[in-house]
């Protein structure tokens, strides 16, 4: 069998001055082999300055070596199916008919096949819609997908991972980004809602920009960038990174509004770059639940407690179990409890209804099994009485967290929730004094936000 010559030599020659180096056929440098010893030299420098000076000719190289790679693994394949014929005939003979006709052999589109090319365009989209990790072309499972015909010969070369990250992802966002430039440029303002998310390490902090626009009647948004914060998060750098989004698009003549959160850095960084800009409305919502009932003395006592009785069905299967006993005895939802986030106001709403649904096999559980806190008659009062307040601000928040929802629903919602809060007052102290404390708090909270939503729909 003939020795397989690395296609990285098309590139490079070796001089018989200079044995451990070899010279770049393309802009005529020299790059060590690392040895002297031919058995010692290695290629790895030449695909290193291929790769940095000569980016068309790498991604041939790349490609080349990909066809080589697959070649041999086919022929692994055909020598593995083949195996009881090979043994039986002569290899210096020519196959036979029946062979012929029982191992046809399998021609491939080549890499620049149109048919290639919507394979590899539909394969790019499955990695980028999913959000694929690149080396799931790489698993056992993808390498058996016959793209042409499962019952067929493959005729479809598959590429690496390397090929899909360094060449046909930039292809494929060079192309999204041309697309979304037409778009912007047809729409004729552009509003963008931006936050700053970091990982759970605290090692990586990314600066979001989400354009919202008219085009032919829809309402389409679009994730124009995501900014690697590198310096502190403070206004004046987040203002400079939005600024560089926006120049990067051209839209700066086309803003109309930024919708952002109600933390001082991002205030001050549309104020410094000139922007209109309304703070979440949701986060607002947030802090007036925080104030005017989750920071009660008496209801931080029971949402701890709560937590515990939660946390204890959580931590023990066989409490789970007991549970789901005493809820069929009792005709009651078989749900599971819910453990609340202390900085979700939403989770703990959640928490305290689905306790209260499950209150009578709670009680149950108590008695039988013991292990839990007792939550008694004015507690259960308590809690059914801040649920009864929160419900409304839950249904409000679930309306202007969607994906439809707009500015001009702030001012009705806001409305809708100071009218339900006045009329509470017949209701019991707690509801009457938590009631009189979130209306003063959207009162002060709001007033800000509902002069923006004014002069934004206008």
């Amino acid at each position: 069998m003939p020795k397989v010559i690395n296609p990285i030599w098309e590139y490079f020659e070796k001089k018989n001055s200079q044995p451990s180096k070899a010279e770049c056929k393309l802009c005529r440098k020299t790059v060590s082999l690392g040895s002297l010893q031919p058995k010692l030299q290695t290629i790895k420098g030449l695909k290193l300055h291929l790769s940095k000076y000569h980016l068309t000719e790498n991604e041939h190289f790349l490609i080349q070596i990909d066809d080589l790679k697959n070649q041999a693994a086919e022929k692994q394949n055909n020598l593995k199916s083949a195996g009881p014929v090979l043994l039986e005939t002569d290899k210096k003979t020519q196959p036979t008919m029946q062979q012929l006709l029982a191992n046809p052999p399998k021609a491939q589109w080549p890499h620049d096949h149109d048919i290639t090319k919507r394979i590899d365009k539909a394969i790019m989209d499955y990695i980028l819609v999913d959000m694929q990790p690149y080396n799931t072309v790489s698993g056992k499972g993808f390498k058996r997908l016959n793209f042409a015909d499962p019952a067929g010969p493959k005729k479809y070369k598959l590429k690496s991972e390397k090929i899909f990250r360094t060449q046909l992802m930039p292809e494929t966002f060079e192309k999204v980004k041309t697309k979304v430039v037409n778009l912007l440029y047809e729409a004729e303002w552009i509003s963008f809602t931006t936050d700053i998310w970091s990982n759970p390490t605290k090692t990586c902090s990314l600066l979001s920009f989400t354009a919202h626009f008219v085009h032919n009647e829809q309402r389409p948004k679009v994730i124009l960038g995501a900014s690697v914060l590198e310096n502190d998060h403070t206004g004046d750098y987040i203002s400079e990174k939005l600024k560089e989004v926006v120049e990067d698009y051209n839209i700066s003549s086309k803003i109309h509004l930024a919708l952002r959160d109600n933390a001082g850095n991002m205030a001050r960084a549309t104020r410094v770059a000139e922007y209109d800009s309304l703070g979440c409305v949701s986060h607002t919502l947030q802090l007036v639940i925080h104030d005017a009932i989750l920071s009660v003395p008496n209801i931080i006592t029971i949402l701890k407690k709560c937590r515990k009785v939660v946390g204890h069905f959580h931590r023990s299967e066989q409490a789970r179990r007991y549970l789901n006993t005493f809820q069929k005895t009792l005709n009651l939802p078989e749900h599971t409890l819910f453990q609340d986030v202390e900085t979700r106001w939403n989770s703990t709403y959640l928490m305290l209804s689905r306790l209260i649904e499950q209150k009578n096999a709670i009680n149950l559980y108590r008695v039988e099994r013991g292990s839990i806190n007792e939550i008694n008659n004015e507690e259960w009062t308590t809690m059914q009485d801040a649920v009864s307040v929160l419900e409304c601000f839950y249904e409000a928040t679930l309306d202007m967290s969607s994906d439809a929802s707009c500015v001009s629903l702030v001012i009705p919602l806001v409305a809708m929730l100071s009218g339900k809060l006045a009329s509470t007052s017949g209701q019991s102290q707690f509801v009457a004094s938590a009631d009189t404390a979130m209306s003063a708090d959207i009162e002060n909270n709001e007033s800000d936000a509902l002069q923006n939503c004014a002069a934004a729909e206008c």
